[in-house]
């Protein structure tokens, strides 16, 4: 066994400990925001293992080079590792577009293909970081998952993600069949500003009254960046992405000179029309973002758009990259996949009956 599957195996192991205990490691008490109280499991990882004693925390950008950032990411994805027992292939895609391809073991005959904007706010990573959420959700779902590179802020700010975005859509469309949906349907999504392209990209084919994606996926989307109430929210903003983590994603995403009420940028201030494709918003219980996604939910409903929302109480903003390694996010991405199915397939999802 290698060195880092080691470490995998051991930090899994640690978190089957009682939640009482993981949080008596974690400095004892629990962390309750706003009616909120965030998962054992989580608060462990955070306060017990990815704070140093000089209250330190791996994964904030608050105070680091952006280098330095990107590689704890990473080093942390990779001690996460991989959701256990799940059957999926995995497919480095080159050329035209570049991406990674998860394909299930089992693909479900009507199941469109989902293009996947990877987690990191446009700022960090690379489609490794959405790996585990992806294969999860490509398990559960039994449909393939295309998550695509997009080149990052701020050595390339906006538009440049939204140009790479719709080029990989467009893409993905024309080779949907190659990629594993024998349905020829293509669906799309994303995390943070992720789901801001998935938004961007289907409101644009709407507008240019172009064949639609069957359905967004929409996971803590960050679709106003202008948004007064992230800052209000700050007291949710907590971990592994806080409210002045966002602040500084937002400054190199959309750099200086470049107005934040942009619908180009912020999708949410957009006049809504109607015919968008099925919805499903995902916000966490902690999460500074769940006002707009719950009032973008809202609108999207105004405009007869078939509309889910779900919000996830004992999890942050940026639960995803946990899909490995915490029970209750893993609980939540097969949760996602249920509804997101039903949903595509015109049933309502009793556990995830739409609350917006």
């Amino acid at each position: 066994m290698r060195a880092s599957d080691m470490n995998t195996w051991l930090l899994k192991r640690g978190l089957t400990l009682p939640a009482a205990v993981l949080r008596f490691l974690a400095g004892g008490g629990v962390v309750y925001r706003q009616g909120q109280t965030l998962d054992a499991q989580i608060q462990f990882l955070w306060r017990g293992l990815f704070t140093n004693p000089a209250g330190r925390t791996r994964l904030s950008l608050t105070g680091k080079s952006l280098e330095s950032v990107r590689g704890e990411w990473q080093e942390t994805v990779d001690l996460f590792g991989l959701p256990d027992d799940i059957r999926v292939r995995y497919e480095t895609i080159e050329g035209e577009v570049s991406g990674l391809l998860i394909r299930p073991a089992h693909i479900s005959e009507n199941a469109p293909l989902l293009v996947f904007f990877h987690q990191g706010g446009g700022v960090i990573g690379g489609p490794n970081l959405s790996r585990a959420f992806a294969a999860l959700l490509a398990h559960e779902a039994h449909a393939p998952v295309f998550l695509p590179e997009y080149r990052l802020a701020p050595l390339n700010r906006f538009p440049a993600a939204l140009q790479d975005a719709r080029a990989a859509y467009d893409w993905a469309v024309a080779n949907a069949v190659r990629l594993g949906a024998a349905s020829e349907q293509v669906a799309v999504g994303g995390s943070l500003i992720g789901a801001s392209l998935a938004a961007r990209i289907s409101l644009d084919l709407r507008l240019e009254n172009s064949p639609l994606p069957v359905g967004q996926l929409l996971l803590t989307p960050l679709v106003d960046l202008a948004d007064p109430a992230i800052k209000a929210e700050a007291a949710l903003g907590l971990w592994p992405i806080s409210v002045d983590d966002l602040a500084i994603m937002i400054s190199h995403y959309a750099g200086a000179g470049t107005s934040l009420t942009d619908p180009r940028l912020s999708p949410a201030l957009e006049n809504l029309p109607g015919g968008l494709p099925k919805t499903f918003i995902i916000s966490a219980g902690l999460d500074p973002l769940a006002r707009q996604g719950e009032a973008f939910a809202r609108r999207l409903k105004a405009a007869d758009t078939p509309t889910l929302y779900r919000r996830y109480d004992t999890l942050p903003l940026g639960f995803d990259l946990f899909a490995g390694v915490v029970d209750e996010a893993r609980s939540a991405v097969s949760n996602i996949a249920e509804s997101w199915v039903d949903l595509l397939r015109n049933v309502e999802p009793e556990r995830a009956r739409d609350a917006a």
